[in-house]
């Protein structure tokens, strides 16, 4: 779905003679929150960015959430933070965040906020991307927050690219699990990565591979790549099994080839459209079974001891 986007003029934000926090884009949202959860919106991303973030990364950023929007739907509230790698530009951005909490949820404490685990600081030391998404009975707000850095990848190399269409389709999946309640919500995405990860990794590098200049063979070299996690998987062991953590690499490259195979065997559109659009109806097996045609432990099966155990070459012949 295509939607107009009108470029909106920079705005400074928090000045320090050190440290600056830049808006682009985005307005603030009604006092009055509506639950609009899970509806296509009009209502754009809001774009933050610390003092040492150069133009270009927030404008290549807005690129291709603008992308991943207009082929999966513009679905908000979503907030962008971008982090470089100054610590105090990224202090500064903290506290911009903690504020911008505290103004669309009261019930969020400050203080509470800049002492969390993971702040913008972190993201400066150590560079990743991630979303956060905000939906629960306890807070007001109810959102989406992705977090992009300077490194690991940095805006210069060309895996930033599916990294924020990667981090955009777990807003599509998360923007499909209507619920506040954190049991309900866990129930439908799943704790390990295996199924969130995969999906949000094959469906970003699918998506990218589609596009203008993006040399031809792209998908397969990613994904013959993502074969070497085999080595790493031990005997009789399930990919639905593996936690996030040193070993989670398995889970998101195995499980994107898992996405890949019930493509495959159904189609796009029955993973993307209507997997989602009978998940909250249907909680995640029953959905699974109506739109896969199998139980996920049958599929998983055939997965590890059927299609794994394929050469490299019947492997690679699902893959566009």
């Amino acid at each position: 779905m295509s939607l107009g986007r009108e470029p909106r003029a920079m705005k400074h934000l928090l000045l320090t003679t050190i440290a600056a926090v830049v808006l682009v884009g985005g307005e603030n949202r009604d006092e009055v929150e509506q639950d609009n959860w899970g509806i296509i919106t009009t209502q754009q991303a809001e774009f933050y960015a610390a003092s040492d973030v150069p133009r270009t990364q927030i404008d290549l950023t807005r690129k291709w959430y603008e992308i991943a929007s207009n082929a999966w739907g513009n679905y908000g509230p979503l907030e962008f933070w971008i982090v470089g790698t100054n610590e105090i530009a990224a202090t500064t951005l903290d506290k911009k965040y903690c504020e911008l909490r505290n103004q669309k949820d009261k019930t969020i404490s400050i203080e509470h906020c800049l002492n969390r685990d993971h702040n913008f600081v972190s993201y400066a030391k150590g560079g990743n991307a991630g979303l956060n998404t905000r939906r629960n009975e306890n807070e007001k707000w109810s959102g989406f927050i992705i977090t992009m850095s300077a490194k690991f990848p940095s805006p210069q190399e060309e895996d930033y690219k599916p990294v924020v269409l990667h981090e955009y389709f777990h807003v599509y999946q998360h923007a499909h699990i209507y619920s506040k309640k954190n049991s309900e919500r866990k129930s439908r995405n799943l704790e390990n990565p295996w199924w969130s990860e995969g999906g949000a990794e094959y469906m970003a590098q699918l998506l990218y591979s589609k596009q203008n200049g993006v040399r031809p063979n792209y998908l397969r070299e990613i994904m013959e790549r993502k074969l070497r996690a085999l080595k790493d998987l031990r005997d009789g062991e399930s990919i639905k099994d593996i936690a996030y953590g040193e070993r989670s690499h398995i889970a998101y490259d195995l499980g994107a080839w898992f996405i890949a195979f019930i493509i495959n065997k159904t189609s796009e559109e029955a993973y993307r459209v209507k997997f989602f659009r009978d998940l909250n109806a249907k909680g995640f097996e029953g959905s699974f079974v109506k739109n896969f045609g199998a139980s996920s432990k049958d599929l998983l099966d055939e997965f590890h001891n059927t299609f794994l155990k394929l050469s490299l070459e019947d492997k690679m012949k699902i893959i566009p």
